[in-house]
């Protein structure tokens, strides 16, 4: 536990991150046991933990599956998004993984004036048999410059819709700690 509290990165006294490693590895370089264990000493030092999954199925994307309350798959709107989807929801189901878990966010969502965005947002939502629970806006620059500096929306974008959006999102996770306690 020490080590891995030594081994975060703080930011403000309000933020800390355990980031990847700067070499680029093979994403099966760390066991699911291994994984496991790290999620538990997490969890027993933070009350909430958000883990940035590889864009690929992994042997530890079920530990962390099973592990977490919530699992947000993030899709965009293009036919490589859903196809993967439709991958990712099959091989859920085929492994008896627990499907109930996944809450769809749609990222770089249409404008609410954006009519015909709307309208491909539905077919997109029923083609693939999904409710997207939340929907991001483009954040546009302003993200692309926090994310190159490493820096927290809050502090560089602050009233980017994005983050406003983010913040929102955060909010509702709160409330909804709040009440099973």
């Amino acid at each position: 536990t020490e080590a891995f509290l030594q081994s975060m990165h703080k930011f403000d006294r309000t933020l800390d991150v355990l980031s990847a490693p700067q070499d680029s590895l093979p994403l099966e370089f760390i066991s699911p046991e291994e994984i496991a264990r790290i999620i538990d000493i997490a969890a027993k030092n933070y009350d909430f933990i958000i883990i940035d999954l590889p864009t690929a199925i992994v042997s530890w994307t079920e530990v962390v599956l099973e592990k977490c309350q919530l699992f947000f798959g993030v899709l965009e709107m293009d036919m490589r998004s859903a196809q993967n989807t439709l991958r990712f929801m099959r091989a859920l189901k085929a492994d008896d993984m627990p499907f109930e878990k996944v809450q769809f966010i749609l990222n770089r969502a249409p404008k609410a004036t954006d009519i015909s965005g709307k309208s491909r947002v539905k077919r997109m939502a029923d083609s693939l048999d999904v409710e997207f629970r939340w929907s991001l806006p483009d954040g546009g620059k302003q993200i692309l410059n926090a994310c190159d500096h490493g820096s927290p929306l809050a502090s560089v974008a602050k009233k980017n819709p994005l983050r406003k959006e983010i913040h929102r999102i955060s909010a509702t996770l709160s409330e909804l700690a709040r009440e099973e306690v």
